[in-house]
Formats: C-alpha cells, structure tokens, sequence
C-alpha cells in the first residue's frame, strides 16, 4: 500500500538532486518554466515526471510551462508528439481539409494512419476554428497553419491514446483555462493511508482535489480493498459416491 507514496518521495528526491546544479535551476527558470517562481517550476516538474516525461525532455524542452495568473499548464509541440507517434507506428497523415465560409476558416480535419502489426487504422479529427483562436498573432495572420497543428494533435491523441492522451499543445488553451491548484500529492497520499476505517477513506478521498484524485487513484482503489472483507469462500459438500452393487438375481 505505500508502494505509491514511496515513488513520490523517489520522484521529489531525484527531482532536488537534478536542480541542486544552480546553472540547470536558473536555465530552467529562464526558458523551461519563464514565468514561474522556483516552488512553481518544482512542482511543474514533478507533474511532468508523474506523466512520464523525463528530466530531460524539460531540459530539451520537448515540455514547457505556461503560467496562467498564479498557475500554470504544460504543454509541448506537436513535433514533439509527432516523434511519440512515429516510435509508436505512425506511419503518415492526410493535407489538412478546410471548411471555409465567406473566405474564413470554419473548421480543419485531419487523418493519420498508425500501423498495429499488420493493420493500418485511420483516425480522423475535426476541429473548430472558433474553439481555438485567439484573434491575434499567428492566428490572425496563419489560421490555417494554426488550426491544421490543433487537428493534427487531436488526430495523433485518438491514434496513441496510451501514448498521448495528457499531452497538449500551447495552441490547444483556452483562454479562460483555469490555473493548476499548488497541489501536494505526498500529503494527499498520506491522507489516504492515515484512515484507519472504509467510511475515513472514502471522507478522504471526497475531500481531495481533482488534480489528486487523478495520480492517487490506484492508491486509493488498494487502500479501499484493504478494508473490504473477503468473501467467505462457499463450501460446497461432496456426495459420497456409494458403489451400487448388483442385486443377487433369485
């Protein structure tokens, strides 16, 4: 059961070792996580880690943050997600379709095709413009570039769910996305663990942020069959077989 609360505590060691280099922590700090505070980018790195990335896509930056008010999001690219896809057989996609009206974009459609042994899957996404821009910068002056990434992301999430189904771009937020809560998971999971009956775990885990509920859910279904009673096996008795002789003929 502490199996979990004992991988976080790994998690937040190695991450403190790797950042005790000042020249790595003010890098980071500058590029990585540029407009976060050092807790911030700690815990940011923790969450990548969780989701498995390694401390080195942070340094590559094959994932960054995204500060939102007192929060943030991570994000990465989609050539990023395109590598995640060829190791996991992808092996092409379709021009983006445009639905245009009145000379504006409406919507963009892309496929991509993922080789699972000998069959090829496609797997189409459409996605709305109006869903996405933000009316300035790229979006103003490269819609279609911009909209044909976002479909192109969706497509690649629907191909390798396993692979890449908490992996978003910068393009993807919104503009009324809320900021990530400073979320301890370490103290959540020994939450959990202190409950001492069913009724303590289950006010627990009613009381744990969403972003918990996401990484300890494991923990918490092993701690709940821990309470549960094992089943009383049913016993099933055996007929004696009797031999039936043959009855003496008169």
């Amino acid at each position: 059961m502490e199996k979990d609360t004992k991988e976080l505590v790994k998690i937040k060691a190695e991450i403190t070792e790797q950042l005790e280099d000042k020249e790595t922590f003010n890098s980071l700090l500058v590029t990585t996580f540029k407009g976060l505070d050092a807790q911030l980018m700690k815990r940011a790195i923790m969450e990548g880690v969780m989701r498995g990335f390694t401390f080195n896509d942070f340094l590559e930056k094959n994932v960054y943050a995204v500060p939102f008010g007192g929060g943030y999001s991570l994000v990465t690219s989609v050539d990023y997600a395109r590598k995640i896809g060829m190791r996991s057989g992808i092996v092409g996609k379709s021009a983006p379709e445009y639905e245009e009206k009145d000379g504006k974009v409406i919507s963009c459609s892309v496929t991509v095709k993922r080789k699972v042994e000998e069959y090829v899957g496609e797997y189409t996404a459409k996605v709305y413009f109006s869903e996405y821009t933000t009316g300035k910068n790229l979006w103003q002056s490269k819609p279609r570039t911009m909209i044909a990434k976002v479909a192109e992301m969706h497509a690649l999430r629907m191909a390798c769910p396993e692979e890449l189904s908490q992996t978003y771009m910068e393009e993807e937020l919104q503009t009324d996305s809320k900021p990530v809560r400073d979320v301890d998971f370490i103290v959540c999971a020994e939450k959990l663990e202190a409950a001492k009956t069913l009724d303590e775990l289950n006010t627990v885990w009613a009381n744990l942020p969403v972003e918990a509920k996401q990484e300890l859910e494991n923990l918490a279904k092993k701690l709940k069959k821990g309470f549960e009673k094992p089943k009383p096996k049913k016993v099933t008795k055996k007929k004696d077989e009797k031999v039936l002789g043959k009855s003496n003929k008169k």
